[in-house]
């Protein structure tokens, strides 16, 4: 049971984590804020132009069905405008990690060095083991 709690731990307290849970919240009141941004000031001036008092009051009567076009409109643009929000924020992270000069290349480089140093080593070891195999053989 301590391995599992320390596991979580651990878990919890990762960067990565802790960034997602962040951007999470950040999104989610990111939502809100673009909620009311349309809803209270784009739908109204939407409205002066289409004659409706409140363009969430914009209904087709389909028989006795009614089909909220304006509600529908209204969270169509507040999906637009999150994903242009988010795609200028991705956009800035990406041009800040060029900055840096931090690529994935880099990492793969390391890699290759890391792969090239065991190599090395194993390369060492089994000339070690071939000199003393054969100083063996001449002992006997």
């Amino acid at each position: 049971m301590k391995s599992f709690i320390k596991e979580f731990r651990e878990f919890i307290t990762d960067g990565n984590i802790i960034d997602m849970a962040i951007a999470f919240i950040m999104g989610g009141a990111l939502q809100v804020l673009l909620k009311a941004l349309v809803d209270d000031i784009f739908m109204p001036i939407i409205g002066i132009f289409t004659g409706a008092v409140s363009f969430a009051d914009i209904v087709w009567q389909v028989g006795p069905a009614q089909i909220k076009i304006g509600s529908f409109i209204s969270a169509a643009i507040t999906f637009v405008l999150t994903g242009l929000i988010i795609f200028i924020m991705v956009k800035a992270m990406n041009k800040a990690r060029a900055l840096t000069g931090k690529t994935d290349d880099d990492d793969d480089a390391d890699d290759e060095t890391e792969l090239a140093v065991l190599q090395a080593i194993r390369d060492e070891l089994a000339e070690q083991n071939k000199i003393n195999t054969h100083a063996k053989s001449n002992q006997s």
